[in-house]
């Protein structure tokens, strides 16, 4: 039995309008703060665990001042039912007359709602009244039918909130998890007596010593003193009580070995191990239901139970921020731990977080992404949407997203190609924005060849982006081919880019396929990369953001080599150093030779023969050649960096990306 879907309706930052949450096993819920994260951890606590409403929690109350009219809200929770090990599962019986399957074939299911009125009353709270109940259909006609307190204790939650106190959960206090543990205990009467006998030996033990008695005589004496009724008037020291479950509460965890041959308790350990504790002690309890449930479905005789308990048919651990109180180095420890319970059979992990380190380690398909939509003020939730795993780009696309995680948090997406854009980008933006992630920029590279997909998933999520790819001018799918795609991709999340009139009265969409056969002219080119950067794509011209870089700052990436680095020329018995080459020099057959196997390199495989590049493109591409492709392409620009003041003249590309960053984040 597993929680499948969960409907929200007008409730605290959710609309009137339902919002349809899909759940896995394990499910995180990431999004900024106050975007309605906490808000469906908080429904489902409220739906199963009689959490009393407040008139707030009605979105429609809680937006406006003035409201003297009914409203209401509901929560809708589907569980499915099916068993890994396809043995019968233990919560069918429970839920059995209340099943609903919508198609032959498919999973059998129950809806549960849960409804809340509110209406003005002589408080200013006003009246609440809720009730819950199973949806059940008769064909496509929705019934409701009151659901049992038994029913309803057969699905259990346990609520963690963002600021906890962990020792609190692990004293044996009742409701506690330690409480409910000992509790399942199967205690046998031989047992209570036995317990109690010794108890009372002990009691006689500590009677017996000398001391002790005339502390019960001076105190029984004293007492007199002020209270002379024939009831109570006799003190006496014992352990505490003979009662197994007054017992049961002094049981403490303690932990050992530790420094200094002393056992430590709960309350001596930190933040962040009380918390781990508290973690895995829940994973024990659901781990002691499970061993009930096979005791129950074995039907194991009562007196050779180990545990007496009838454990719920599910229950939902619901976790805010399970990285509180936990270093960054333990957090896998965590999220292991709640992986392990998840995969309990009667269990299921939901949780929020907005730290990166949390979720880098959770796989995108069991993230969902919550918002705030402004134009509606309220919150809306997004699966991650990915490609389908028979595209090759699946793999690549999952991975990346796990890598940067920082892009479901952004207020701007800037999508390189690769690591160089990661390094240069930021600071050339840095003279505008000092702090990238104060303004909420994220600059991830991500490889031009999937940058379709993340467009689609960054558009899904509402994220504002901004691409920046290469040109590759004479390479090989390039140019056109570079403009072609970029048109084709974006055309499929937005349709109004194809329909753009052409100068000769075309229509772009009607002229897309033939575009990539247009001669490689810089003046063809350039007015349709302009055209991209009305809508967010631009381009790294003429080949790629290395070659740019070297355009504009030669002197100062040659500038990082030592004595004995750069190119060199062999002419005649003599090397020459490529930087110090004569005009005549340059005209000799070994310098024409060294050029063009340079520009081969540059334009790689297929790529044509650099006859649409300037005389000093080409001579600049020995130096891409020996930058670039054979030196790491990360190291190099950063040392170039210290060398270049970027007061004094930002490349024309990286000023106009600056510009519509500008735009992007609100400005004019």
């Amino acid at each position: 039995m597993k929680l499948a879907e969960f409907t929200i309706s007008n409730y605290r930052s959710f609309g009137k309008k339902p919002v349809i949450i899909p759940f896995e096993s394990f499910s995180a819920f990431i999004g900024h703060n106050s975007a309605g994260k906490s808000t469906i951890l908080s429904a489902l606590n409220c739906m199963f665990n009689n959490i009393r409403l407040k008139k707030d929690d009605f979105h429609e109350v809680s937006q406006s001042t003035d409201i003297g009219e009914e409203t209401s809200l509901y929560f809708e929770a589907k569980f499915e039912f099916y068993d890994k090990k396809g043995e019968d599962d233990y919560s069918i019986p429970s839920f059995f007359e209340s099943f609903t399957v919508e198609n032959e074939g498919e999973l059998p299911f129950i809806l549960i709602r849960y409804e809340a009125n509110w209406k003005p009353g002589n408080t200013p709270e006003g009246l609440i009244e809720t009730n819950l109940s199973y949806v059940t259909f008769r064909g496509t006609q929705r019934e409701l039918k009151p659901m049992s307190v038994h029913d309803k204790s057969k699905i259990d939650v346990i609520y963690i909130p963002a600021i906890r106190n962990p020792y609190e959960q692990l004293k044996n206090a009742s409701g506690t998890i330690l409480w409910r543990l000992l509790n399942q205990i199967n205690w046998k009467e031989t047992d209570k007596v036995a317990i109690t006998d010794k108890i009372n030996d002990l009691d006689k033990a500590i009677s017996s010593q000398s001391g002790i008695e005339l502390l019960e005589k001076t105190i029984s004496q004293q007492w007199k003193a002020y209270h002379n009724n024939s009831r109570f008037n006799k003190a006496n020291i014992r352990f505490g009580s003979t009662d197994l479950e007054q017992i049961l509460k002094k049981l403490e965890v303690e932990f050992s070995p530790a420094p200094y041959q002393k056992s430590y308790t709960v309350k001596e350990l930190g933040d962040g191990l009380q918390s781990l504790f508290y973690l895995s002690l829940i994973d024990s309890f659901l781990k002691i239901e499970q061993k009930g449930i096979e005791d129950i479905k074995k039907k194991v005789e009562e007196d050779k139970k180990i545990l007496n308990t009838k454990p719920p048919a599910i229950t939902l651990l619901l976790v805010e921020e399970p990285e509180n109180h936990v270093s960054p180095h333990l957090l896998g420890s965590v999220l292991k731990n709640l992986v392990s319970i998840s995969e309990n059979l009667n269990s299921q992990v939901l949780f929020t977080s907005h730290s990166p380190s949390v979720i880098k380690r959770v796989e995108p398909e069991q993230i969902r992404h919550v918002r705030l939509e402004n134009s509606i003020d309220a919150s809306v939730v997004n699966k991650i949407l990915l490609p389908s795993k028979s595209d090759e780009a699946h793999k690549f696309v999952k991975e990346a997203v796990k890598k940067y995680p920082e892009l479901y948090f952004s207020t701007l997406v800037i999508l390189g190609e690769v690591d160089s854009e990661e390094i240069l980008l930021p600071h050339f933006l840095s003279i505008n924005y000092p702090n990238l992630d104060y303004e909420g920029i994220s600059v991830v590279p991500l490889g031009g060849r999937h940058v379709n997909h993340f467009w689609r998933l960054l558009n899904l999520l509402k994220i504002p982006f901004i691409t920046l790819l290469d040109l590759d001018k004479e390479r090989y799918g390039g140019g056109w081919g570079r403009i072609k795609y970029a048109i084709k991709e974006k055309m499929k999340i937005d349709l109004e880019i194809g329909e753009i009139t052409l100068t000769d009265g075309s229509i772009l969409k009607d002229n897309l396929e033939s575009l990539h056969l247009r001669e490689i002219k810089d003046e063809q080119l350039q007015p349709w990369v302009t055209f991209l950067e009305e809508y967010d794509i631009y381009f790294s011209f003429p080949i790629d953001i290395d070659f740019l870089m070297l355009e504009n700052y030669k002197d100062e990436y040659i500038s990082i080599l030592n004595e004995q680095e750069g190119p060199v020329l062999s002419i005649g018995s003599n090397n020459f150093k490529i930087s110090e080459l004569t005009p005549d020099q340059k005209k000799e057959q070994p310098y024409f030779a060294r050029r063009n196997r340079s520009i081969s390199n540059t334009l790689k495989e297929k790529g044509g023969d650099g006859s649409s590049f300037t005389l000093a493109q080409k001579e600049l591409m020995i130096w891409y050649d020996y930058f670039f492709l054979n030196r790491g392409k990360p190291v190099t620009h950063l040392l170039a960096l210290q060398n270049i003041e970027i007061q004094d003249a930002i490349p024309e590309l990286f000023q106009r990306i600056a510009k519509k960053v500008h735009q992007k984040l609100g400005g004019e």
